[in-house]
């Protein structure tokens, strides 16, 4: 795996999400991640950017980081707004709600930081893990 760090910055708007999976293909990709994997972290940073998109606002950032030799990354999806995102529970008949809760069960760990008018949410998967 790469040692690198990547990021974009991607426009507030409906396509965010689309770009933000096109972008972390390509880069998992290059560092060698499983086909499986790549798939998992689409989803969780498609996930993480449509809360930006719906909560935030100006531009989205996503980064994706290289953690260790062990071939641990990490996505961050940073945006301008002062929400502290939550793992919801919402009832069986509600459409939305459950991008956090997908982002907890599919993921290594996450977590998310706001600060000074920046919302930074975050996920951590191993490169080649089993799904």
């Amino acid at each position: 795996m790469d040692a690198r760090r990547e990021q974009a910055d991607l426009t507030h708007g409906v396509e965010a999400p689309r770009a933000a999976r096109r972008f972390v293909a390509r880069i998992l990709t290059r560092w060698g991640a499983s086909v499986e994997v790549v798939e998992r972290a689409r989803l969780l940073a498609s996930e993480l950017v449509s809360n930006a998109f719906m909560y935030g606002h100006g531009t989205i950032r996503i980064m994706i980081a290289h953690l260790d030799d062990a071939g641990r990354f990490r996505v961050e999806v940073c945006n301008t707004g002062d929400g502290y995102p939550s793992v919801r529970h919402p009832a069986a008949d509600e459409v939305s709600g459950r991008g956090l809760q997908i982002v907890e069960e599919l993921s290594g760990a996450w977590g998310s930081v706001t600060n000074d008018g920046e919302t930074s949410v975050w996920f951590e998967m191993p490169a080649n893990a089993s799904v």
